[in-house]
């Protein structure tokens, strides 16, 4: 349960670190930018450790990083200028857990039990109750703002439930099962190459990847953002993700990762000088109470 909640507060510093990096390189740049650093960071780790990330399973880990750090954080991206940070980050998160449910259960047979899943439900009702504004931006795309949410929920189901399934594979062939960070590795060289096609492809005719580069570009600040986006979210933030999905089901790991954006509140009141709202207070007392009891069962 440690690394659920590591991998959550690590979550929020990123989404918060994305909103700025986003902010000074557009959200395309700043996606390629973040995992790229960290597919750079974890493949020194890999190396200079003397891992051997290819094991039985690998492909589960290789395809759910293009799904999900691939498709689904370029959905991420994209929806939030259409339905505002709040909605996306409720979207995604409420449904991930529910989406990985069904698929862990397609796949591997796995289930919870009533207590599991009512402290579930009590943490996604937390996360509903603080982030339950309207969505924001223009009407006409709200449609497509909710759908693309949706997609990324789904590529994070997707990407939760390949742990599992990387285990499965290495307990059948007798295979020792990989930690966090050879299966971080893994996903990322799924991700990358995708995030890379559809950050080009964008950019063909706009003037380049620098278009929606801020001016002037505050060469202290927006790299630092960057920096801090990859290393929290995709780098270590996945590491602690993935070594928690090896111990515990992924709908109770994505429930206890979608306090996200209740952490990541304060953490923009600090940056941002936004102060959340009461229902973002309550919410989050009810979110904690479903965690404390989850993490009790």
């Amino acid at each position: 349960m440690a690394y659920s909640l590591l991998a959550a507060t690590l979550f929020a510093w990123s989404v918060t670190c994305a909103r700025q990096s986003s902010r000074h390189h557009g959200p395309d740049l700043a996606n390629l930018g973040r995992i790229s650093i960290a597919f750079l960071v974890l493949a020194c780790w890999v190396l200079l450790s003397g891992r051997s990330p290819v094991t039985p399973g690998w492909h589960w880990l290789v395809l759910s990083g293009a799904v999900g750090l691939g498709i689904g954080d370029i959905a991420l991206f994209r929806a939030l200028p259409l339905i505002g940070p709040g909605m996306v980050i409720l979207i995604m998160q409420c449904l991930a857990a529910p989406f990985a449910l069904v698929i862990e259960y397609l796949a591997l047979g796995t289930t919870l039990t009533g207590a599991q899943a009512g402290a579930a439900a009590l943490i996604v009702a937390g996360v509903v109750l603080a982030l339950g504004a309207p969505p924001e931006g223009d009407p006409s795309g709200r449609r497509l703002g909710i759908a693309l949410a949706v997609v990324a929920a789904l590529g994070q189901a997707c990407g939760a439930v390949s742990a599992p399934m990387a285990k499965a594979a290495c307990l059948a062939a007798g295979h020792p099962v990989p930690d966090g960070v050879s299966q971080a590795f893994m996903r990322l060289l799924g991700g990358v190459p995708i995030v890379l096609l559809f950050v080009l492809w964008s950019a063909r005719g706009l003037g380049g990847l620098l278009t929606k580069v801020s001016r002037p570009y505050e060469a202290r600040k927006a790299p630092l953002w960057m920096v801090m986006n990859g290393l929290s979210g995709p780098a270590i933030g996945v590491v602690f993700y993935q070594q928690a999905l090896i111990d515990l089901p992924s709908a109770i790991v994505l429930s206890v990762v979608a306090t996200t954006p209740l952490l990541a509140l304060p953490m923009q009141w600090a940056v941002e000088g936004r102060r959340p709202g009461w229902r973002a207070w309550i919410g989050g007392v009810l979110a904690v109470i479903g965690v404390v009891v989850l993490k009790n069962l």
